[in-house]
């Protein structure tokens, strides 16, 4: 298949990156950075800095990926990576995880916030104790303490959703979208990106819009009345990956694949599986290992006198996978693992 647009300004951001690596380190090794820059290079390599990366939950296949990514970098760039969190998504348990890390002195932290408010006094307990945090994946809704926030583009991904179950649809019909829960940075911008593509569609409408608290048995519960109260529904969106196979499971439960369209999010292994069967029709697969990669490259600039090389935030292009290009190499090389 043609690479999309996407796909090809990735790869051209990438090889670049590796192209700027390779000169880097060719000027350390012949010393044209100057006695004074290879001077600063050595003393910080001297010391063992201790980056500790805390996702929104543990057991989830994006945040396993992010921290695959942050553990190779960690290792090129000889710095400890911790990994710590909860095994569910929730502010109440992931808020006393900050806290309490906070107090074995680490050089950075990496966090997806569960909340982009509640999460704010923790994080910024942190900053006054000079240490820098970069949000990876989620974020604050106020940055203004953050040395760096890096997710993927979600407002865009709804836009991509929306655009795939129109086309799927011919252009007519009822829609939703099943969320996780309001204060999500992330699945916020992905629904309001769905909603605004919709507006572009004038025979269809968007008929509902539900929370299933991240459990897609919720989601499943909740197609399945969307179904039954709405006879005209042709698309609905899952935000994430647990709203994702909810939705699916529910379409295929009342009998719908291929009249009701599922667009996902994320690209973890029961997915992987929905998708290629064709329950699911399009998945908006995220690059979680690059984003656990820069933030540790971040924290480390951030370490070593070197945050003029720090973008303030980042918005990683998304992947979009398909029934028909889910076998494609190229596509399937972002699939979320399972296993550190």
């Amino acid at each position: 298949m043609a690479k999309t647009k996407l796909q090809k300004k990735w790869r051209y951001r990438v090889a670049a990156a590796s192209a700027a690596s390779a000169l880097a380190a060719a000027a350390l090794a012949t010393g044209a950075l100057g006695p004074s820059v290879a001077s600063a290079t050595a003393k910080h390599a001297a010391k063992k800095y201790t980056i500790v990366l805390i996702p929104g939950l543990t057991t989830d296949p994006f945040y396993i990926t992010m921290g695959i990514g942050a553990k190779e970098e960690a290792a090129k760039l000889g710095v400890n990576l911790e990994w710590k969190g909860a095994t569910t998504w929730s502010t109440t348990l992931q808020t006393p995880i900050v806290e309490s890390t906070l107090a074995t002195h680490p050089n950075a932290l990496l966090i997806a916030p569960t909340d982009d408010v509640a999460l704010f006094r923790p994080i910024d307990s942190y900053v006054k104790a000079g240490i820098p945090v970069i949000t990876v994946d989620t974020t604050l809704k106020d940055q203004s303490v953050l040395t760096a926030a890096i997710s993927s583009d979600n407002f865009q991904g709804g836009e991509a959703a929306a655009q795939a179950i129109a086309a799927a649809a011919h252009y007519k019909g009822a829609v939703a979208v099943i969320n996780v829960e309001k204060g999500v940075s992330t699945t916020d911008l992905r629904q309001a990106g769905f909603l605004a593509q919709m507006k572009k569609y004038p025979h269809m409408t968007v008929v509902a819009t539900e929370y299933d608290n991240d459990n897609p048995t919720t989601a499943e519960s909740e197609t399945r009345a969307l179904i039954l109260a709405h006879k005209n529904l042709v698309g609905i969106f899952g935000t994430n990956l647990y709203s994702a196979q909810g939705v699916a499971n529910g379409v295929d439960a009342a009998g719908m694949k291929g009249k009701i369209f599922v667009a996902g999010y994320d690209a973890e292994p029961a997915e992987v599986k929905l998708l290629k069967e064709g329950v699911i029709n399009i998945l908006v697969v995220q690059n979680p290992a690059e984003e656990g990669r820069l933030g540790v490259q971040d924290a480390y600039w951030a370490l070593t006198g070197q945050k003029s090389k720090i973008k303030k935030n980042v918005l990683l292009p998304n992947i979009v996978a398909t029934t028909q290009n889910a076998n494609n190499p190229k596509v399937a090389q972002y699939f979320y693992k399972t296993s550190l």
